[in-house]
């Protein structure tokens, strides 16, 4: 990206040195033009590397570790998309803009998986993260709310080790007030994944598990590799 635009300054440049006076006004107005572009185009790319910065699929890369990754399934689920409708009171005219990704995973060894799902956008998201449901399919294709997280931060890694039969839930907090670190959630049998048995850590030294939801969301977002609410209209 960075070649293209110096091959694109260096020909304005040639282009300046035949221009006569009269031609200066022309060359500062293109030269304005390009450095906005030129801007525009850094700013892009800083939000694009702030987005690839915590891709765990490097950060649990020690020896001693063994990660499994896992990106969200592709396959629009309309029975899911009404029920988070419903759950979050999406207004219609939010529908088509917010995304929602999901995995299943087996998070208690029973043979039966629970669904992980996110949603993402601007009605839904919180100051930290995004909120997410884990969900046990009924008989007949219907959902049950096994867990209900405010906000958090995707990707996620589902640990091998487990406590009270379930396995443990990490997920990184980083950017918003005091905590920063990754957030360890162990199950209890009153209060599910989300009471003060939680640990909060700096740094993951060695885990192993499976990562779900490791999609890069701007990268989704650019190439329109998305699920959406509701179906979205062509512009």
């Amino acid at each position: 990206m960075k070649k293209g635009w110096y091959g694109i300054l260096m020909t304005a440049a040639v282009l300046a040195a035949g221009c006569g006076a009269g031609d200066s006004a022309v060359w500062e107005d293109a030269a304005q033009g390009t450095e906005e572009e030129t801007a525009k185009e850094a700013e892009k790319e800083t939000e694009r590397e702030a987005g690839e910065k915590f891709d765990w699929e490097f950060l649990f890369s020690e020896d001693e570790s063994t990660i499994i990754v896992e990106y969200s399934e592709e396959e629009d689920y309309a029975d899911l998309a009404e029920f988070l409708i419903d759950y979050y009171q999406v207004p219609e005219e939010y529908q088509t803009k917010t995304r929602y990704y999901y995995n299943y995973i087996d998070l208690n060894d029973d043979g039966m998986d629970e669904l992980f799902a996110v949603v993402i956008g601007d009605y839904t998201e919180g100051d930290s993260g995004d909120p997410a449901l884990i969900l046990s399919i009924e008989e007949g294709g219907t959902f049950a709310v096994s867990e209900s997280f405010q906000e958090i931060q995707t990707p996620v890694i589902i640990s091998e080790q487990t406590v009270n039969g379930w396995h443990d839930i990490i997920y990184r907090i980083d950017g918003w007030g005091p905590e920063s670190g990754y957030r360890i959630c162990h199950y209890q049998a009153e209060g599910g994944y989300q009471t003060d048995a939680n640990e909060l850590v700096e740094e993951m030294v060695s885990v192993s598990g499976t990562q779900i939801l490791s999609n890069n969301l701007i990268d989704d977002m650019d190439q329109g590799r998305y699920l959406t609410l509701a179906p979205r209209t062509e512009e």
